[in-house]
């Protein structure tokens, strides 16, 4: 029942998010939207031809030399690296000389050095998590609702 309510209150923040996100973007000037639809497009074809096939390429080289349990472990933590990697693409990708900003203090801050502090602290959770959880004797698979398994009573 709890693991229900926690599905319901994720999905109402999720669509609350993604409404709060779109009322952003409709304050946006028509040049300002088309930057985000063209960083959206990029950020897409960027994850499914460049980092998710190198996500999987590592994972399906490493799967007959790692337990299954590090090789889940392992995918779980290059997801996460590749979303990261995404987000920060916008402030860590060079940018031409002649490229004004117009709020000089957007950029003032290494996010370089944040993206790698963020890096490390999440393959640090992931791997002591996954530990954690093989010395508890769990899996990272989550379990069936027997619910959704149970046929109706005739």
């Amino acid at each position: 029942m709890i693991e229900r309510s926690a599905r319901i209150i994720l999905v109402a923040c999720g669509i609350a998010a993604c409404g709060y996100g779109g009322w952003l973007l409709w304050e946006l000037t028509p040049a300002d939207r088309l930057s985000v639809v063209v960083w959206l497009a990029i950020g897409l074809f960027a994850h499914d031809a460049v980092l998710a096939p190198i996500a999987l390429g590592v994972s399906w080289l490493l799967r007959d030399r790692l337990p299954v349990w590090w090789s889940r472990t392992l995918l779980i933590a290059l997801g996460l690296t590749n979303v990261l990697i995404l987000l920060a693409l916008p402030v860590i990708a060079p940018r031409p000389a002649d490229d004004q900003i117009d709020n000089s203090t957007m950029l003032d801050r290494n996010f370089g050095l944040g993206l790698t502090i963020v890096l490390v602290a999440v393959w640090v959770t992931v791997f002591g998590a996954a530990t954690w959880l093989r010395h508890r004797g769990e899996s990272l698979r989550p379990v069936p609702d027997p619910a959704l398994f149970t046929p109706p009573a005739p």
